[in-house]
Parts: structure tokens; C-alpha cells; sequence
């Protein structure tokens, strides 16, 4: 206990992994006739197993190659920072500014507008793969396992 004798929240309150009393099952009351131990209940005769049902549904869909946006994305920024290298080494330089400084101007730019235009391109590609677009029929095939007996009352 701190503070003189008064109890700290984490010594009133208490976390259990055990389940809540909504949560507990009901356990049902043994007739009074009943001279058999609770737990030697003979188990039932399982009941034979149903076989499985395949369900087979046949949709129409759509089938088209999409480009990959981020790759054309950084794509146009890598041919924008060669291009950006590549310019900046053709001009002759002036005497006070220095070759990294000026070549990081502008490969920032080349950065900026190498991106737009790689996704200007993906969105042409995007277009032209939804005009390529065939549709094909689909077959969806589903197994629905079979319905278990249970055994006692079920709360839903």
C-alpha cells in the first residue's frame, strides 16, 4: 500500500486472463437419480461423416496487364537525374560556382519533372492496357464442408 495505507489503482485493479461471468458456461444441473460419476458418459456413436459439396459458379471478368505506377515513377526520376547530369556537364561553368552545387540545382529539377512525366507515361500505358482488356469467363469453385453434429445446447 503507498501513500499511508491507501490503495494504488494497480493493487485494486486486477487483470485475469480467466473469462467474464457472462462468458462462463452453464453447467447443467446432474439428476438427482443419477449414482454414475460425472465424467464416465459413454461418448455417442459418431455419426457418418456427410462428404463435402462443390459449388461451381461461372462469373464473366475482365483480364488486362496494369502497370506498376511506382516503378514507372521512379524510373522517370533516375532518367530525370541523368538527363539533369548530363546537361549540366555540357555548359561551361562560371568561376565562382562549383560543379556539385550547380549539378544538385539541377537534379533537383531534373528529380521534379523526370517523375511527372514517368507517371504521365504509366497513365498512357493504363489506358492502353484497359483498351487491350479482354473478358474471359471465370470458373469459382467452392468446397462447403459439411455441417457438424454437436452434441448439447448452443447459445448463439
Amino acid at each position: 500500500m503507498l501513500n499511508g495505507g491507501a490503495a494504488s489503482v494497480w493493487e485494486t485493479w486486477r487483470v485475469t486472463n480467466a473469462p467474464d461471468h457472462s462468458q462462463q458456461p452453464d453447467v447443467p444441473a446432474e439428476p438427482a437419480g443419477s449414482t454414475e460419476p460425472a465424467g464416465s458418459t459413454e461418448p455417442a456413436e459418431p455419426a457418418e461423416p456427410a462428404e463435402p459439396v462443390e459449388v461451381a459458379t461461372h462469373d464473366e471478368v475482365t483480364v488486362r496487364r496494369a502497370p506498376k505506377y511506382p516503378v514507372f515513377l521512379i524510373m522517370g526520376a533516375l532518367a530525370g537525374v541523368i538527363v539533369s547530369l548530363i546537361v549540366t556537364s555540357l555548359f561551361p561553368f562560371q568561376e565562382g560556382e562549383g560543379v556539385a552545387s550547380t549539378y544538385g540545382y539541377f537534379s533537383l529539377w531534373g528529380l521534379t519533372f523526370g517523375g511527372a512525366i514517368g507517371s504521365l507515361v504509366a497513365i498512357i500505358v493504363d489506358r492502353v492496357s484497359v483498351r487491350r482488356a479482354k473478358s474471359v469467363t471465370a470458373e469459382r469453385s467452392r468446397v462447403d464442408a459439411p455441417d457438424e453434429a454437436v452434441e448439447g445446447d448452443i447459445e448463439s
